[in-house]
């Protein structure tokens, strides 16, 4: 018994000593996780994006506990966002808590492409971009070829339709790839959404101006809607209707886009200004689209009227030659669309006379006090290309023999590309008949012997 009593002492005195290590384990370990709070994420070695944009994307939260761990996973989501070619990472601790610093280098210029958003309606561009800066820190106006950045920024604008109630899901294509070509743009895209055109409204303009505006923009009514269609709208039904009329500076704004009720759409009480034709008849009619009013803010500044025409740099052609071919009268209304046509059909004349790298421009000096304008035409003619030599492939000699009889372009001649075209429209009257044939043309240039080698490839089928 006396032996039990002392075991039990022995015990006693264990516990009494051993309770207070306890206590201080659990301290220290409280210690610990107090000093693993984030107090700080800093970022250097990037020109694109400061500490805010980095923490954000990161993933970490200031204030709350954190470790190697999840310093880790921040950098590889960093990594893997492929706006960065490398991603590393140091970090300290303190009794206040932990601070960390990611050493970023930013992936080479050359391997982003910028973004376009095609068929989002009801809401503006301007709107699209800035939601995806606050959902998508790592997003600027470009993205890189690879790496996860575009699948998050799908991810986040599927969620901005969704608390618009808007339909659809969607999408990416990746603009100029083909082959081993590198995609040269991503556009996002609304898949499966359904939205014509019903009107276009013109903000800023003029009555007279809307009236050409108008008659612009009908063949626009009842189309899908996209703004690759308003931006290829602009740019060949609209904005050539101001500039033939001398509003040189004239602007559009973001489009923006008004969704309509069914009952909106077809039951107006007023009519229509524009498109009430039979594609947009259609349209209306069918439940599942939707019909949106397409609203083009419109800038069109001062009228300018020529005060002189100057030119310089032109002497294989004289001025004589070369002036009537502009459509610029002094005292007039510059007439912007006709002169872009009329400097394309003056390089084609160039080109013609054998100067296949000639260029021209235009160059203004507007008095926007008196709403005048002073054109300075350079001519860059560049080196005469003549004549090299011409070959046929993928035909018998025989008929070679007659190509080459055929072919009325010397050597040593100024080479006109006009005729080379003439010449493959005339081919078919010197092939047998009944023959299927595709032909490939090939002028090389050589730029040392300033000569232009003629090949035509046959192919039949």
């Amino acid at each position: 018994m006396k032996v039990f009593a002392l075991l039990i002492a022995c015990a006693a005195l264990l516990l009494a000593i051993e309770a207070p290590a306890q206590r201080r384990t659990t301290q220290a370990k409280t210690d610990v996780s107090g000093s693993r709070k984030l107090l700080a994420v800093k970022a250097s070695g990037s020109s694109r994006y400061g500490d805010a944009e980095i923490l954000a994307a990161s993933g970490l939260r200031l204030g709350e506990p954190a470790t190697e761990d999840d310093f880790k996973e921040a950098a590889h989501h960093l990594l893997g966002s492929g706006m960065f070619a490398d991603v590393a990472y140091k970090f300290s601790y303190s009794d206040a808590g932990t601070k960390v610093e990611f050493q970023l280098t930013d992936i080479d210029k050359s391997k982003l492409i910028p973004v376009h958003f095609d068929n989002f309606v009801g809401i503006t561009d301007p709107e699209l971009r800035a939601s995806l800066q606050q959902r998508v820190p790592l997003f600027a106006r470009q993205v890189p070829v690879s790496g996860e950045l575009t699948g998050e920024i799908v991810h986040s604008l599927q969620g901005l339709l969704e608390e618009r109630h808007l339909p659809g899901e969607v999408d990416t294509s990746r603009d100029g790839e083909a082959d081993d070509n590198a995609p040269t743009s991503v556009t996002f895209h609304v898949r499966g959404l359904k939205a014509r055109i019903h009107n276009l409204e013109f903000p800023g303009a003029a009555p007279e101006q809307t009236a050409f505006l108008i008659d612009g923009a009908r063949k626009m009514i009842g189309m899908p809607y996209s703004s690759s269609l308003i931006a290829k709208g602009i740019q060949d039904d609209l904005r050539p209707r101001f500039l033939a009329r001398g509003y040189l500076k004239a602007s559009f704004g973001s489009a923006e886009t008004r969704v309509l009720t069914s009952a909106t759409a077809q039951n107006e009480t007023q009519p229509v200004p524009i498109g009430q034709d039979e594609a947009y008849q259609a349209a209306a009619g069918r439940s599942d689209e939707i019909q949106i009013d397409v609203i083009l803010p419109v800038t069109a500044g001062k009228q300018y009227s020529v005060t002189a025409v100057d030119w310089k740099g032109n002497s294989a052609i004289s001025t004589r030659e070369v002036a009537p071919l502009l459509h610029l009268v002094i005292g007039q209304l510059a007439d912007g669309a006709k002169l872009e046509d009329d400097v394309a059909s003056l390089t084609e004349l160039y080109r013609r006379r054998g100067y296949l790298t000639a260029s021209i421009s235009t160059d203004p000096e507007f008095n926007d006090a008196a709403g005048t304008i002073r054109y300075q035409i350079t001519v860059r003619e560049g080196e005469l290309y003549r004549m090299g030599e011409v070959e046929f492939l993928g035909v018998d000699s025989g008929l070679k023999d007659r190509l080459l009889d055929a072919w009325k372009l010397p050597e040593g001649q100024p080479y006109n590309p006009e005729y080379t075209r003439k010449f493959l429209e005339n081919v078919p009257q010197l092939l047998p008949k009944g023959l299927q044939y595709t032909t490939k043309l090939s002028e090389d240039l050589d730029a040392k012997a300033k000569a232009v080698d003629v090949t035509i490839r046959f192919r039949t089928d």
